[in-house]
């Protein structure tokens, strides 16, 4: 049987700096047919948010260097190229050094289970990018929370419209 870790665990190990980010977060996935599963792993909590009509993750937050990471899986991230393109720098640096898809130059490179990754243009360059290889992760910090709340909004209103 499964342990229940309690939300507000998850909340207070990100630290306070971080709490009504991660509440607003949650409160707009749950009201958008998400749901949250919270696991431990050896660098602390996991959380996931399944969107309950395609059940497919959303987003997940992990550690990284104790360290809250938020991990977008920006299925539709062609749909949102003019947001991504809008992202600061930084941001941009972190999405082109995520690893590349090799199912989306070669479609017997990868696992045959792979769903293959992001296909789209970041300022008139194609990436072609792994949806493992944490190349939509960001570090949870006041440069990045604005925009990734934005992305979240936009990659799952890309899945209501699409379902």
């Amino acid at each position: 049987m499964p342990i229940h870790i309690p939300f507000e665990d998850f909340v207070a190990s990100a630290g306070p700096e971080h709490t009504k980010f991660i509440a607003n977060i949650h409160s707009y996935l749950q009201e958008n047919n998400c749901i949250a599963k919270i696991k431990t792993a050896a660098s602390g909590y996991v959380v996931s948010y399944i969107h309950k009509p395609t059940n497919k993750t959303v987003l997940n937050y992990i550690f990284r260097k104790k360290m809250p990471l938020m991990r977008l899986y920006a299925d539709n991230v062609n749909e949102y190229e003019a947001l991504v393109n809008s992202l600061p720098v930084s941001m941009k640096n972190t999405i082109r050094a995520g690893g590349d898809c090799k199912r989306l130059t070669d479609p017997t490179a990868c696992n045959s289970k792979c769903r293959m990754g992001f296909n789209f243009m970041l300022d008139e360059e194609r990436q072609r990018k792994c949806r493992c290889h944490n190349s939509f992760a960001f570090f949870l910090n006041d440069e990045t929370k604005p925009h990734l709340f934005e992305l979240m909004k936009q990659e799952l209103q890309a899945r209501i419209h699409n379902t």
